[in-house]
């Protein structure tokens, strides 16, 4: 895999898109999204620490300086958008549902990307429901050169060891039987988004990169050719659907939420697509089509704003007498996110991060 060329990437900017896109749909057009939300959220973690390991090196010379550029790229990039997603989630609550008074406190949380820290959902639900994934991000990338660093100190035998093991121990805290005869310590919708347990999403992400920098790994993507690559994506895609399908119906009832539930799945299917991605394969060259780079830009503003467009939207709907799971209703919403969040994009995001990216520059 050469880390120099970004041709290897763009089926996981597609992937991603997807998994962005199986979210909203879950939110909105599905009765009982649960495990479907669950499941490519942790992708979308995973992906995160993934990219994050291709992109940065965090060498031995890497430095305090050099980390204040890195979150100063990230902030640039998303912060502005997290900013106009709550700005628009204020103005929601007052036109569409009435509410004139706000919470300082909850405000301040979400401004200063603290609200997954509070085990109260009035903080980690309000203003923008899914705000607390960018808010997880930011902490994600706060200590991403301490666990690039750590991982790459132990084997890959022991990095996986590693993750098995944590990923055993929220099984078992997780566990709860049917009968709700106790409380699990991680069935609680706070820690599924508590920042240092999506650790473990990220950090998955972080050593199936490290896996690839292995001799074995290179030798055996040299004996591929696009007919064997081809067959590889099509059977890891078939190994993802039936481990998804097992993980919902035989695991997710007694793991609330818990990303072990979903760690098998995710991995075979990433693994999938860094074994092949390059090799000429015709899932990655479909997920590489150059008429898909304009929505993959756009995947965080469809996260970020989904809610704030549908809450704009749902005075019209429900004029027209259309239920929030009614697919008359979600797929004029989908046309109206996607096309939102490129402007948005193209007008806002960029314009923005430019400007705090040249703001920063200038400092001493």
């Amino acid at each position: 895999m050469d880390t120099r060329n970004d041709t290897y990437l763009k089926p996981f900017g597609s992937l991603q898109l997807i998994a962005i896109i199986a979210v909203v749909i879950g939110h909105f057009a599905v009765k009982e999204p649960a495990f479907i939300n669950s499941h490519w959220v942790s992708f979308c973690f995973v992906y995160s620490g993934l990219f994050t390991a291709i992109r940065h090196r965090f060498g031995q010379d890497y430095g305090l300086r050099d980390h204040f550029h890195f979150m100063g790229d990230k902030l640039a990039k998303l912060y502005p958008l997290h900013l106009l997603a709550l700005a628009l989630g204020l103005f929601d609550a007052w036109l569409v549902w009435g509410n004139s008074t706000i919470n300082l406190k909850v405000l301040f949380s979400q401004l200063t990307l603290t609200s997954p820290w509070i085990h109260d959902p009035d903080y980690y639900f309000a203003i923008n429901p899914v705000a607390w994934f960018c808010c997880d991000l930011f902490f994600l990338y706060l200590t991403a050169p301490l666990v690039v660093k750590l991982l790459r100190l132990m084997s890959i035998s022991w990095q996986i060891a590693l993750i098995i093991a944590l990923l055993t121990l929220e099984f078992a805290a997780g566990f709860s039987p049917a009968d709700g005869s106790r409380t699990p310590i991680l069935g609680m919708y706070h820690l599924y988004q508590f920042p240092p347990i999506r650790l473990l999403d990220y950090g998955t992400g972080i050593i199936l990169y490290n896996i690839t920098r292995e001799p074995w790994w290179n030798r055996a993507r040299k004996r591929l050719t696009a007919a064997t690559a081809t067959t590889i994506e099509i059977g890891g895609i078939a190994a993802f659907v039936l481990l998804y399908m097992i993980e919902e119906a035989h695991l997710f009832g007694y793991c609330y939420r818990a990303y072990c539930v979903m760690a098998p799945g995710i991995a075979v299917l990433l693994a999938t697509f860094l074994l092949t991605s390059g090799m000429g394969g015709l899932v990655s060259s479909i997920l590489s089509l150059s008429s898909l780079t304009l929505l993959k830009k756009t995947g965080a503003e469809i996260y970020l704003l989904q809610f704030a467009v549908y809450f704009m939207l749902w005075p019209v709907f429900n004029h027209l007498g259309l239920e929030r799971y009614d697919m008359r209703q979600f797929i004029p919403y989908l046309a109206v996110l996607l096309a939102v969040s490129w402007l948005v994009h193209r007008y806002y995001v960029l314009p923005a991060g430019r400007w705090l990216k040249s703001v920063r520059d200038r400092l001493p």
